[in-house]
C-alpha cells in the first residue's frame, strides 16, 4: 500500500501571527482535501513571538534563536517521507538561506514559495532592534527561494511582478478571511452605528504600523474642534500608544476578540506610508473590515491598489485634506456608510475569502508539482 503524499509547511511565526494563521494555517484544510498530509513547523512558538519586541532578556533570545536554528537544520537534514516543501516567507527567522539550500539543492524536493510582504525591504529606521536586524536578517534570501520554488505565490499585484522577474510560475493569492466566520454585525450593511454611543473611528494593527496612524491624526483633530462626536478606538496599537492631540481609547489585541473588534468599528482607518517596504503590503486590513462590512478610508499604497475603487469599495486618501473630507462624509452619510458597506461585502463573498481562494491554492500547488515532477 502506497503512502499518502505528504507537505512539510514551514513558516516563520507561529499561528498566533497573521501571515501565518491566514495565508498557512486556513489553507491546510484545502491541501488535505487535494490529497496531502501536512505537517506544520513554525520557527518560533507563541511565548518567544509575544516577548520578542519587549524590552530585556536579549541573552535568553539569542539562545532561543541560536537553539531553534540548530533544531531547524536538524529538522533539514533529517527529513524523510516527504513530497513537497510549502515555505511561508522562511524557512528560519535568522541567518542566510541554510534550510531551503537543503531542502531544495541537496534534498531535491520541490518547493511552493508563499509571501506576503516586501521581505527583501528592512524597515530600520522604525525597528525596535535595528542592529540586531541588520546583523542577523538576510532580507534577499527570499530571491533564492523565489529562483528554485516549482511555483511562487505571491500576496499582490506588486509583489507577483517582482517574483516573475526570477520565476515564471507566479500566481497572486490576497490574504484573506472565511466569509462564514468574518460576518458584519446586523445593522452594519444598512450603515447603521454600533451600539448606543458616537461612532467608532478604529483602527486594528500592530506596534510596528501604529506609527502610521499620524496620518490621519490632524484630520481626526478638525473634525473633534468642529464639533463631531465620535471615539477613536485602537487595537494592538502596544502599551502607552497615543496620540499626541487627540484623545483615544487603546486596547491590546487578542486572537479570541478579533472578529468582534473589528465588527464594533463604524468607519475603518487604513494608513500607510508610501516607502517601498510598504509597497508589498498586501491590504489584508481593508479586506477584514470589507468582510464585516465597516466602510473605511485607506492610502493608496500596496494591495489595496488591486481592489479598493474609490468611492464604490472604500474612499482613497492621498492627503490629509482627503482624510478629513472622507471622514467627515462618513460620519455625516447614512447612506454613503451603506453602499460602501454592502459593496464592500459583495466583493469578499465573491472573491476576496477562503472559501473562494482556498481551492485556487490547493489548484496551483498541484499543478506546480506535477510540472515539477515531469522536468525532473
Amino acid at each position: 500500500m502506497s503512502r499518502q503524499r505528504s507537505i512539510l509547511a514551514l513558516a516563520t511565526y507561529p499561528e498566533s501571527a497573521a501571515s501565518t494563521r491566514f495565508r498557512v494555517i486556513q489553507m491546510l484544510p484545502y491541501l488535505r482535501a487535494g490529497g496531502w498530509e501536512v505537517q506544520f513547523e513554525p520557527f518560533v512558538d507563541d511565548a518567544f513571538l509575544s516577548s520578542f519586541y519587549t524590552a530585556g532578556g536579549g541573552l535568553r533570545k539569542a539562545r532561543y534563536l541560536a537553539s531553534r536554528s540548530l533544531e531547524r537544520l536538524a529538522l533539514a537534514v533529517g527529513v524523510s517521507e516527504v513530497d513537497a516543501v510549502f515555505i511561508q516567507r522562511e524557512a528560519a527567522l535568522i541567518g542566510p538561506p541554510y534550510v531551503e539550500f537543503i531542502l531544495r539543492s541537496l534534498k531535491r524536493l520541490p518547493i511552493i514559495f508563499d509571501f506576503d510582504d516586501a521581505i527583501w525591504e528592512l524597515d530600520l529606521s522604525r525597528s525596535t532592534h535595528p542592529s540586531a536586524a541588520r546583523a542577523l536578517k538576510d532580507p534577499n534570501k527570499c530571491w533564492y527561494s523565489m529562483r528554485r520554488a516549482a511555483g511562487v505565490i505571491a500576496g499582490s499585484n506588486y509583489l507577483a511582478e517582482r517574483a516573475r522577474e526570477v520565476n515564471p510560475n507566479v500566481t497572486v493569492v490576497p490574504t484573506v478571511v472565511s466569509s462564514k466566520a468574518w460576518t458584519p454585525w446586523s445593522g452594519r450593511l444598512q450603515g447603521d452605528i454600533y451600539g448606543d454611543g458616537p461612532p467608532r473611528i478604529g483602527w486594528v494593527g500592530t506596534h510596528t504600523t501604529a506609527h502610521q496612524l499620524d496620518l490621519v491624526e490632524p484630520a481626526l483633530r478638525q473634525l473633534r474642534a468642529e464639533g463631531y462626536d465620535f471615539e477613536v478606538h485602537v487595537v494592538g496599537a502596544g502599551r502607552g500608544f497615543e496620540l499626541r492631540t487627540v484623545e483615544l481609547q487603546s486596547r491590546p489585541w487578542r486572537l479570541a476578540d478579533e472578529v468582534q473588534e473589528f465588527q464594533r468599528i463604524d468607519i475603518g482607518l487604513a494608513p500607510m506610508h508610501g516607502e517601498p517596504v510598504y509597497r508589498g503590503k498586501c491590504g489584508f486590513k481593508q479586506i477584514q473590515y470589507m468582510a464585516v462590512g465597516v466602510p473605511f478610508v485607506s492610502s493608496w499604497v500596496g494591495g489595496a491598489r488591486d481592489f479598493v475603487v474609490d468611492g464604490e469599495i472604500g474612499l482613497v486618501a492621498h492627503t490629509g485634506a482627503d482624510w478629513y473630507r472622507h471622514l467627515k462624509a462618513l460620519l455625516d452619510s447614512h447612506e454613503l456608510r451603506s453602499r460602501l458597506s454592502q459593496n464592500g461585502r459583495r466583493l469578499i463573498e465573491r472573491e476576496y475569502c477562503i472559501e473562494a481562494q482556498g481551492p485556487r491554492v490547493a489548484q496551483f500547488v498541484k499543478e506546480a508539482l506535477l510540472a515539477s515532477k515531469r522536468s525532473r
